[in-house]
């Protein structure tokens, strides 16, 4: 079976990317299927995530330019011939922006169209045509999967369609191998995220005013770059935080780091599935996040391994990091609840998942 996800590429910090990489590096183990990677142009940059030598790499365009003008030079011939040339079985657009141009390149064809929701039904801040794109893929694609269930219904009551399947994105088994026991003594808070209006770090900088200053000894860092570092940094510095509130950059060896920190908050405005509130749970780490639509609610099970505060609630954020800073068994029995409830997002699970839509699919088109 040949399978093919198109998206934009695996060379800047963001979900879509990283759990393409997770799932295209563990299929490609499986003899049965032949996997492909297509990025939508060449950035000229070096990948961000580990890509296995099977996968087999291509991109559609040899340069930058948007959908636009894209699909007004030929862009769904180009795709459309990759897709013959390849012999391409299943082609996943990953995220909205690349629902049309996949549906209409499959149309006609012997390639079936999996659009795969990579934010929520109500999300339009990612792109300009995003709820278009997303009404188009939800009406022609041969089947949508969702990240959350919370998603699914609500793709099924905005659209009107049946073919909307919900599969979770799965913990890196890579994360899994360096996880450590619990850090009962680390005064370090961790939040990770790009440095953009998605994640609200203005907000935390406005939180970590107020706790790091009446708790001697912790610090907080977050990871991540992005056009509002400078924003932060002046903030950081303008409330004298510069040796407490850190902005560490990118790493690439950021699952090295979680067992140094003692707790995961995340101040999002909005989510898909976040992938670091998986990554926080494998390491035990217990969670606070603001109770957005979608992701942290099918995650974090309030009260046992994190808490979900009310949206965009800074004094009840506050408050909650102050209880874990305040009481360090509570953050143990917190990490040991996490650690023993992430088995629903294993990889083998996903995978699974992922196999049975594929071969659904290739059943229902005559097992070609």
């Amino acid at each position: 079976m040949r399978i093919c996800y198109l998206l934009g590429g695996f060379t800047d910090n963001g979900g879509i990317g990283r759990v393409t990489s997770i799932l295209a590096n563990s299929l490609c183990k499986d003899q049965e299927y032949a996997i492909y990677a297509l990025s939508f142009f060449d950035t000229h940059k070096q990948d961000l995530y580990h890509m296995e030598p099977e996968i087999i790499r291509n991109h559609l365009f040899a340069d930058p330019l948007n959908m636009r003008k894209a699909i007004l030079t030929g862009g769904i011939k180009r795709l459309k011939a990759y897709l013959n040339e390849n012999d391409i079985d299943i082609l996943i657009a990953c995220g909205a922006l690349y629902y049309p141009i996949s549906i209409l390149a499959c149309r006609g064809g012997k390639t079936r169209c999996i659009c795969w929701e990579h934010s929520n039904v109500s999300n339009a801040k990612d792109h300009s045509f995003q709820l278009l794109c997303r009404r188009f893929g939800a009406k022609n694609a041969d089947i949508v999967v969702t990240l959350t269930k919370h998603d699914q219904k609500s793709f099924t009551g905005e659209y009107g369609i049946g073919n909307v399947a919900q599969i979770y994105n799965p913990i890196d088994e890579e994360a899994i191998r360096h996880v450590k026991d619990y850090n009962e003594s680390s005064k370090k808070i961790l939040s990770v995220g790009r440095l953009s209006y998605q994640k609200n770090f203005e907000l935390l900088v406005e939180i970590a005013k107020e706790i790091l200053p009446r708790n001697p000894g912790w610090s907080w860092d977050i990871y991540g770059q992005g056009d509002l570092k400078d924003l932060l940094q002046e903030r950081i510095v303008s409330y004298g935080l510069e040796s407490r509130l850190t902005l560490k950059g990118q790493v690439g060896n950021l699952y090295e780091l979680y067992n140094d920190y003692s707790m995961l908050v995340m101040t999002s405005r909005y989510e898909g599935f976040p992938m670091t509130l998986l990554e926080g749970m494998a390491f035990g780490l217990p969670l606070i996040s603001f109770d957005i639509l979608t992701g942290p609610n099918e995650i974090i099970r309030d009260g046992e391994n994190g808490y979900l505060i009310d949206p965009f609630s800074k004094e009840a954020m506050i408050a909650c990091v102050n209880k874990l800073i305040s009481d360090s068994a509570l953050r143990a029995n917190m990490s040991k609840y996490g650690k023993n409830d992430c088995g629903r997002f294993r990889l083998d699970a996903i995978e699974k998942e992922w196999k049975m839509i594929f071969n659904e699919l290739l059943r229902s088109n005559g097992g070609n």
